[in-house]
């Protein structure tokens, strides 16, 4: 609407915004007014249709522009970047200018600026950072670039596969050839080609030199291809002495000089023996007559084993669609012909929803029309009929799906061989054919009809799927947020290929996707994304791809299949899910439940599950194996070994390979253990890449069992008897292969080649998980902590020793009295430091320390981690210690980001927060009553600080790590940081009692053993000591009676006392606890010592085992077990509180400073079973403070 006013002014009033203009005079207005009101009545009357939406920016952001007051928002688009006054005006679509980029040219210069020019003006933008100038300045010279490219000739000669990699380096989407050479190189490659001389190498663009292209070259390039090329110029070469793409430019240029200046790795030319000679020809037949004779009789190569010999002559018909050598001028148009066929087929009625296949017969069978593909697909009655019923376009298909073959008795009667076409406006058409090869033509067919040029030379048999996909990564997110990049995916067996789609829209670049060895497969509701429509999340190695389809019909489509493609169901190594090692899922599931939770059962591997529930267990894994969650609670140790052993025993070829069992047999004839171990390097070398990674992988974890043989009784010999015939299928009928594998598992680490360091690590992980659920622990797996005390420094650092049992509380204390720091009016919180200092988690008083030590291994890096004790004011972390809880949920509004980015995106927004019932509600307004997003928050860890590299707004924050993401939140001030913080952990533990502070407790003392050293040497019968079995933590199979059994040898808990600040123990029972020891040895026989004395001060002596220690008689118990060891523990402990009760009284004014340097410290004592004490693997800065004296109790 256009209407005038005073003052020589007029407004444009929009649906958006009113904008006022002024005129230099009121003609001038009058005019501008009769223009503008004419143009709406013309385009009212005549219904035009409004402008297409504009393409998404590549990139966009904030820039200072010289001359301009305000900073101004600027849009890159594919060429033009946009200049706007604010996001918001960019939304709206009101610019303030807009600047075509085809002959501009980029220039940084100093700070943060850079300068665009264009063939009028220089605009000077400076950004905010120097990282960002280099974005932006890159980004736009990418863009001024494509603005002078023409990818016609690019993707011609790309329909050829071959031409898809350099031929030098192997680089992808190669833009570059040398025309007299006949390859197709990268861009760096042709800077060295260029250095070489227009003699020997004529190099061109194939995006910008587009005039020199004829038909003729694009023709020999397409037929000649790199693989072709490459049999001539490299014939010769040695294996492995070929470029990568990440070469330098030195050794990428000597390797190019050689290759076709030098000509060494050609193979001999029967026309031109000497090279500078055939060089001279190749350049003389390019510009000569006859090009594509000339250059093929020239590059002519010798046939390969069982393939035909290569020649001028074979070209004729080998590739349809190629022209004859005489092609008309110009740029060659006509490689690839539009596919024709034409044939009959039943045609099922258009539809709006999906359905499986028509019948073949009754009332509903579809009608049997000739088709024809031609610029249309028309539909006639009979091949006479002069006028087609129904026709589609090729601009109106979606997607081409090939539908499964019925499987349900109820189905049979439908066309085992159809396909469908989803077409625009959520509509759907079902086609069936006479058989299998009907079905591969014209799907084969339909495919190049509407499908870009890129997938032809991917359509084949095994097609599932083509269609029209809409891509992004979290690299393109980073790149323009809610950019979306076109293409085309092909479902071909169990890859997805994506290639780029012709068109305004950014391409999305030639990829390729093993849906076997996807980590996930997920799908975003509607209301999750910004774009209201259905997401599908691809999650592989070391990146994530975001899918959107055209619609929800095709998307749908799209999910099941890809769902279908990337499922199990074979009996194939080759056909299981893999996981980030290209490891079947099911062995890596099994490998890890059973390392976890089985290494301690006594006979692991040798006692039998239930074969129902293997069975079961077995067809989930191979239904759906990322879906198979072994847990504890729910499955059996034994069931998860015995379907291990049955994965590798139904195998339709063994993981050993059948074809190489003669191989594996003559190795084990060598006389000599060293020559039968490179033999098995080299038998292992030759398998193929999934068969060596699984094997390596499961003699791993049977080389971790048999270092527990201690524990399970399952030596090397053992496990081989039992592993050999499903690794080897052979029935147990080889000694030969038991052999092997017990030779594979004792020289693992020569046969793998694993470093010594992963052996220490191995080592470290069998520690730990051996001692993970025991409550009475050896010496032999006590672990030793290092804490620092405010800062990681070498001289504040405190090494002690952890049991699965402390509690960071216990930690603390235990630490400050080590140190002698007196207790204040500040609290001592202890942190785990993660990323170097960048996030730092304060562990809840009740948190068990070892528990969150032991996923420090998980970690990219494990040194990164650390304990860390830190001095906290009272109202920061004074709420984690008393057992009020917050009457009102906590609520606020918080600055979020989410990786990986959905919802909320890659940057920083401000939303409203709500922590209720042990969640954390995202609202979108304050007094919204239903929240957008719910997170439970139990298993997250929340960590003061938000990495550098997400740029948080304010430098207080703290980071959310849930199950699948991480939510980074900035707060306003430190004080709201800390609230935020000790609510969560709160939440979490709010079911806890509350913590008393303390130093230490009568209780510590009295217990038999504090942490994992004993304090002092009890009188009593240790035969009840013994180590939890497997069967004792996890859910065994278990004779009737054995619970009762159990619950009758446990012992009763007792409530924990009171504690009371007593004071320091270890100054007033230095001289003491020497006495009374020196007491008990008094009236202990001298040939028969106490047992636990043994049991404390030496190595219990026992036969020896697989670990090789000195082996002693055991030396029968005084008497028989007892089961009121409850009443003799009470008994113990009113002994143990009476004597230190004296103690005190005598020893009231006697009291040694704990830290004091008059101190002498002792060495560690031994470990109980002989062996070194375990230290917890991470990297720590120089040595730390010494052992406690030997007279006070280590803690």
């Amino acid at each position: 609407m256009t209407r005038s006013s005073k003052d020589n002014k007029f407004q444009v009033i929009t649906g958006q915004r009113v904008f006022v203009f002024r005129t230099e005079s009121e003609a001038q207005r009058d005019t501008w007014c009769s223009t503008l009101q004419s143009c709406l009545k013309e385009q009212r009357l005549l219904g035009r249709p409004r402008s297409p939406q504009p393409p998404r920016p590549l990139r966009t952001g904030m820039l200072e522009l010289r001359g301009h007051k305000a900073k101004v928002f600027a849009a890159l688009s594919p060429g033009e970047l946009a200049l706007y006054k604010s996001e918001q005006a960019f939304s709206l679509g009101i610019g303030i200018c807009f600047i075509e980029l085809q002959g501009c040219s980029v220039r940084e210069t100093k700070n943060r600026s850079f300068d665009l020019l264009t063939p009028h003006r220089c605009f000077s933008f400076t950004a905010e950072s120097g990282g960002a100038r280099q974005s932006w300045a890159a980004a736009l010279q990418e863009a001024v670039t494509e603005t002078l490219s023409d990818y016609e000739v690019a993707e011609k000669i790309w329909s050829n596969r071959a031409n898809r990699h350099c031929a030098d380096c192997g680089a992808s989407r190669p833009d570059w050839a040398a025309v007299n050479l006949g390859v197709v190189i990268c861009k760096q490659c042709a800077g060295q080609h260029r250095a070489l001389g227009s003699g020997i190498s004529k190099v061109q663009s194939l995006k910008l030199d587009t005039s020199v292209w004829s038909n003729e070259i694009v023709q020999l390039f397409i037929v000649l291809g790199n693989d072709r090329a490459n049999r001539f110029w490299a014939g010769a070469l040695p294996a492995g002495e070929g470029l990568h793409p990440d070469t330098t430019p030195g050794p990428r240029g000597e390797f190019i000089s050689r290759k076709y200046r030098l000509g060494l790795f050609r193979k001999p030319h029967p026309q031109y023996p000497d090279h500078s000679q055939l060089l001279q020809a190749l350049c003389a037949a390019v510009a000569g007559p006859s090009l594509l004779k000339n250059m093929t009789q020239l590059l002519c190569v010798e046939a390969f084993e069982g393939e035909e010999p290569w020649s001028p002559s074979a070209l004729d018909g080998s590739f349809p669609g190629v022209l004859s050598s005489d092609p008309s001028p110009g740029v060659y148009n006509e490689v690839v012909v539009p596919a024709t066929y034409s044939s009959f087929l039943y045609c099922g009625a258009i539809s709006n929803k999906a359905g499986p296949p028509p019948p073949r017969r009754g009332r509903d069978a579809p009608p049997r029309l000739w088709c024809v593909l031609g610029a249309a697909l028309e539909m006639f009655v009979s091949e006479s009929s002069p006028e087609p019923l129904h026709l589609i376009q090729p601009q109106d298909v979606v997607c081409l799906g090939v539908s499964p073959p019925p499987t349900d008795p109820g189905d049979l009667d439908r066309f085992p061989f159809s396909f469908e076409l989803i077409l625009t406006g959520g509509r759907i058409q079902h086609f069936g054919t006479d058989g299998a090869d009907s079905l591969e033509a014209w799907t084969s067919a339909l495919g190049k009809w509407f499908s870009p040029l890129s997938c032809h030379q991917l359509l084949g048999p095994g097609l599932l799927r083509l269609g029209r996909l809409w891509l992004r990564s979290p690299s393109h997110t980073a790149l323009a947020p809610g950019l979306w990049l076109s293409g085309f995916g092909l479902l071909r067996g169990d890859h997805l290929f994506l290639c780029p789609a012709p068109g305004p829209d950014p391409p999305a670049p030639e990829d390729m996707v093993h849906l076997r060895r996807l980590q996930e497969i997920s799908v975003v509701s509607a209301a999750d994304t910004p774009e209201k429509k259905e997401h599908l999340v691809l999650v592989e190695t070391g990146r994530t791809l975001y899918l959107q389809a055209e619609g929800r019909l095709d998307f749908s489509a799209w999910s099941a299949a890809i769902g279908g493609a990337a499922g199990g169901g074979g009996t194939g190594l080759q056909e299981q899910q893999m996981s980030r090692g290209d490891i079947p899922i099911i062995v890596d599931a099994c490998i890890s439940f059973v390392t976890q939770h089985g290494l301690r059962l006594e006979g692991v591997y040798r006692k039998g599950g239930a074969r129902a529930r293997s069975l079961r267990l077995l067809a989930e894994f191979r239904r759906d194996a990322r879906s198979v969650k072994l847990r504890p609670g729910e499955h059996f140790v034994e069931d998860v070994t015995d379907t291990l052993k049955r994965f590798f025993r139904e195998l339709d070829d063994p993981v050993t390979s059948a074809r190489m069992l003669p191989r594996w047999r003559e190795a084990a004839e060598l006389p000599q253990r060293s020559q039968r171990l490179e033999k098995y390097k080299d038998v292992i070398g030759c398998l193929p890449r999934v068969n060596r990674r699984t094997l390596a992988t499961l003699i791993g974890h049977l080389y971790r069992v048999q270092k527990c043989a201690a524990l399970n009784q399952m030596c090397t010999r053992n496990l081989a008897l039992l592993f050999a015939p499903s690794v080897f299928q052979t029935d147990g009928r080889g000694e030969h292969e038991v052999r092997v594998l017990q030779e594979l598992i004792d020289g693992y680490v020569s046969v793998f080649d694993i470093d010594p360091d992963q052996v220490a690590q191995i080592d470290l992980e069998v520690s730990l998980i051996t001692t993970w659920k025991d409550v009475q622990l050896s010496q032999a797996g006590d672990l030793i902590m290092e804490v620092f005390i405010e800062q990681q420094l070498p001289d504040n650092c405190v090494t002690l020793k952890v049991s699965p049992t402390l509690t960071a509380e216990e930690l603390t204390n235990q630490v400050l009295e080590i140190r002698g720091t007196a207790a204040g009016t500040d609290l001592w919180v202890t942190f785990e430091i993660r990323e170097h200092g960048e996030l730092e988690r304060p562990l809840h008083p009740k948190e068990r320390v070892l528990e969150q030590a032991l996923q420090w291994c998980q970690l990219p890096e494990p040194c990164s981690a650390s304990l860390l004790l830190r001095k906290v004011s009272m109202a920061q972390a004074g709420c984690l210690f008393t057992g009020v809880r917050r009457e009102s949920p906590r609520m606020g509004l918080l600055r979020c980001r989410e990786e990986p980015p959905r919802l909320l995106g890659h940057r920083f927004q401000e939303r409203f927060f709500l922590l209720r019932d042990r969640c954390l509600l995202l609202l979108k307004e304050k007094k919204s009553s239903k929240p957008e997003r719910e997170w439970p928050l139990e298993g997250a860890k929340v960590y003061l600080g938000i990495r550098k590299k997400f740029k948080p707004p304010t430098p207080w924050g703290f980071t959310l790590i849930l199950e699948k993401m991480h939510l980074q939140l900035s707060c306003s001030d430190e004080d709201e940081m800390w609230d935020w913080t000790t609510s969560i952990l709160k939440a979490q533990h709010d079911d806890q009692q509350p913590v008393v502070l303390r130093r230490r407790s009568s209780s510590d003392l009295a217990r038999q053993k504090f942490g994992t050293m004993p304090l002092l040497p009890i009188r009593g019968d240790d035969s009840g000591a013994t180590l939890l079995s497997a069967n004792q933590t996890l859910p065994m199979k278990s004779p009737q009676g054995s619970v009762e059994e159990q619950e009758e040898l446990e012992e009763p808990v007792y409530e924990e006392p009171v504690y009371e600040e007593v004071g320091a123990f270890p100054e007033l029972t230095e001289d003491p606890f020497a006495s009374v020891s020196t007491g008990r040895e008094q009236t202990a026989k001298p040939e028969t010592p106490l047992a636990s004395q043994r049991c404390f001060d030496q190595p219990f002596p026992s036969k020896a085992g697989p670990l090789g220690w000195e082996e002693r008689p055991p030396e029968p118990p005084p008497g028989p077990p007892s089961k009121s060891s409850p009443q003799a523990q009470g008994s113990l402990e009113e002994q143990l509180l009476q004597e230190l009760s004296s103690l005190i009284l005598r020893k009231g004014e006697a009291t040694v400073g704990l830290g004091s340097p008059s101190q002498p410290s002792s060495p560690q004592p031994p470990s109980a079973n002989g062996l070194p004490t375990q230290t917890l693997g991470f990297s720590s800065p120089a040595p730390c403070t010494s052992s406690p004296p030997p007279s006070q109790p280590f803690t």
